[in-house]
């Protein structure tokens, strides 16, 4: 793949095609949003916007020589795709429920004396977090997760604990369950019926990565958001049940030292495998990758927002928190402005 530095590149797939609609018509003050789309020409990291609105594309931005058909590294958003593919392979009967033992799946590392405690680990534990893993996050094999990161009999389960490996696990058992890889699974289950594709899926010692390593468009980033948005629902359809959408979007986890508050949102919980955040009191939810990677799910306002971020440059958190915290106050309607002149100052 003809990658760039920032770890993109030029799709040849046409980005999945949406209906167009301008702000104005979807209920936005046109001239605020086109200054404020002028203004963040100033967001330096900022590679691409699109804002899907009652299914129509509303706001569609790239710059930096980015393109509708740049596909870029999304890393952990990777996770929240990863949570839909569990959840249809529940569907499809591969797993049996979210509550399935995960070591049965690897009877070839049984015997491992590291195994203590893992075989009370479940699905459930690695999509929330809650696997009780004392090691550090970032890129792990199947085989070290399973034979090397120790768990906490105290810890799995009681506290959550960002960890990338639980991921990787999941994207095992699904290969091993639907006798096929995850990326096969996840083309013919889920971006098939979407219409979208995958540009590119890093393989990790046989398995494709679970929890990063993918890269996708923003406009077919935007369709995975809708679907949930949508409880699941595409065209129509019940492509995914609405009770795995609702247990994505519960939290499991109500007081973590890893919560941040940044701003005008507060990380108040991880679901399975998305964050919950509070915006003015409001819950909205978000898939969200290395570098500032994110899709915003914005149930009340009907609203899906992907941003796309350059994530090897040095980020400017007080100006990018006050541009995203100035696009969440345009797309709830409030029209504030202390944060879009925060960014200004």
């Amino acid at each position: 793949m003809p990658f760039t530095t920032s770890q993109s590149f030029e799709v040849s797939h046409e980005p999945y095609k949406w209906q167009t609609a301008t702000p104005a018509s979807a209920g936005y003050n046109q001239e605020d949003l086109e200054q404020y789309l002028r203004e963040i020409e100033g967001w330096d990291r900022l590679r691409g916007l699109v804002v899907i609105k009652d299914g129509k594309l509303v706001v569609e931005k790239y710059q930096k020589g980015a393109t509708r058909y740049s596909a870029f590294n999304v890393h952990s958003v990777t996770k929240s795709i990863m949570s839909a593919l569990t959840g249809l392979s529940i569907q499809r009967g591969y797993l049996q429920s979210e509550n399935d033992y995960v070591m049965p799946f690897f009877p070839e590392y049984q015997k491992s004396e590291q195994n203590l405690h893992k075989e009370k680990l479940t699905v459930a534990h690695l999509l929330s977090m809650r696997g009780g893993f004392t090691g550090w996050d970032g890129p792990h094999s199947v085989e070290q997760v399973i034979l090397k990161e120790e768990v906490s009999e105290n810890k799995l389960g009681q506290e959550f604990k960002y960890f990338t490996g639980s991921q990787m696990v999941l994207s095992a058992m699904i290969t091993k369950a639907s006798k096929t890889t995850t990326k096969e699974f996840a083309q013919e289950n889920l971006f098939k019926p979407l219409g979208i594709q995958c540009g590119f899926w890093r393989k990790v010692d046989g398995y494709y990565a679970g929890g990063d390593e993918t890269y996708f468009t923003a406009r077919d980033l935007a369709r995975f958001g809708e679907l949930y948005l949508n409880k699941g629902k595409v065209n129509g359809v019940q492509l995914l049940d609405s009770s795995w959408v609702d247990k994505s979007f519960t939290n499991y986890t109500n007081e973590s030292k890893s919560f941040r508050t940044l701003d005008c949102y507060e990380e108040v919980g991880y679901g399975y495998s998305w964050w919950l955040l509070d915006y003015n009191g409001n819950l909205k939810y978000t898939a969200r990758g290395k570098g500032g990677q994110h899709i915003l799910i914005l149930p009340e306002e009907n609203v899906v927002a992907v941003i796309l971020q350059e994530w090897n440059m040095q980020k400017d958190v007080v100006k990018e928190n006050a541009y995203l915290c100035k696009l969440l106050s345009l797309l709830t309607k409030e029209n504030k402005t202390t944060a879009y002149n925060t960014a200004h100052e």
